[in-house]
């Protein structure tokens, strides 16, 4: 089976919304509230450590904290709309892009797509440009081996 074009870029898009599809159910569901950066918390493991900002919101009178993204560090007091589960306010988001996209499920999709280009590439057939030197002159008939001294 012939991978076209379109098929290629069909795939595509479906491995780089795997991030997106993390987070269907806040997307569709989920309630907005602000949120506000209070502090700046560290992580340590062995001799890394991540740094993340500690953002805190208020649903229903009470109060829930989520960690920004890692290694950013916001501001103390920017506010962040904050996308949360109703049923279950502890599971939030940053309501952004970056919020939304990048989460456990980037790497996957990241490893994905780079094995998606490998294999297309791998099985594609070459076009002419990409063909060759040595295949060029096969082709031709202009090929012939040399002896070397």
């Amino acid at each position: 089976m012939k991978i076209t074009g379109f098929r290629f870029l069909i795939i595509t898009v479906l491995i780089l919304l795997i991030p997106i599809y993390s987070n269907w159910r806040l997307l569709l569901n989920g309630n907005k509230t602000e949120g506000v950066v209070i502090k700046t918390s560290k992580d340590n493991m062995g001799q890394l450590y991540s740094i993340y900002s500690i953002i805190q919101y208020e649903v229903n009178g009470n109060t829930y904290q989520i960690k920004g993204l890692e290694n950013v560090e916001y501001p103390l007091g920017k506010n962040f709309t904050i996308l949360f589960d109703p049923d279950n306010p502890h599971k939030a988001i940053l309501y952004n892009f970056k919020g939304i996209y990048f989460n456990r499920s980037t790497s996957v999709a990241i490893v994905m797509f780079v094995l998606w280009i490998a294999f297309y590439l791998s099985f594609s057939p070459k076009s002419n440009k990409r063909r060759s030197q040595r295949e060029k002159f096969k082709s031709n008939g202009k090929f012939s081996h040399h002896k070397l001294n």
